[in-house]
């Protein structure tokens, strides 16, 4: 379910959004904005689980990796999360 959100933009913001639109590379400027959220999500997953990675190789104790095991357990909760939000009426 889309929800609508107005936002405020600089001039130059609201220009290079209209350029990404105008270029063909979105339907629109709300695909515009979108496609910067899920990057930006991305980016931060990336984040999350490069730091993950990191702190695995520093503890250096045998045995299955745990890191593994918080990402998929952060998963499982966000997912169960986002669906008692979305039968709320929520997005």
């Amino acid at each position: 379910m889309a929800v609508t959100l107005n936002i405020s933009v600089s001039e130059d913001q609201a220009a290079w959004i209209r350029a990404k639109k105008e270029k063909g590379d979105y339907a629109s400027a709300s695909d515009v904005i979108r496609d910067l959220i899920r990057r930006e999500r991305d980016k931060e997953q990336a984040r999350l689980e490069s730091e993950f990675d990191r702190m695995d190789r520093r503890d250096g104790a045998p045995g299955p990796e745990p890191v593994a095991e918080v990402v998929r357990t952060a998963k499982q909760v966000r997912k169960e999360l986002q669906n008692r939000y979305a039968a709320k009426g929520g997005n």
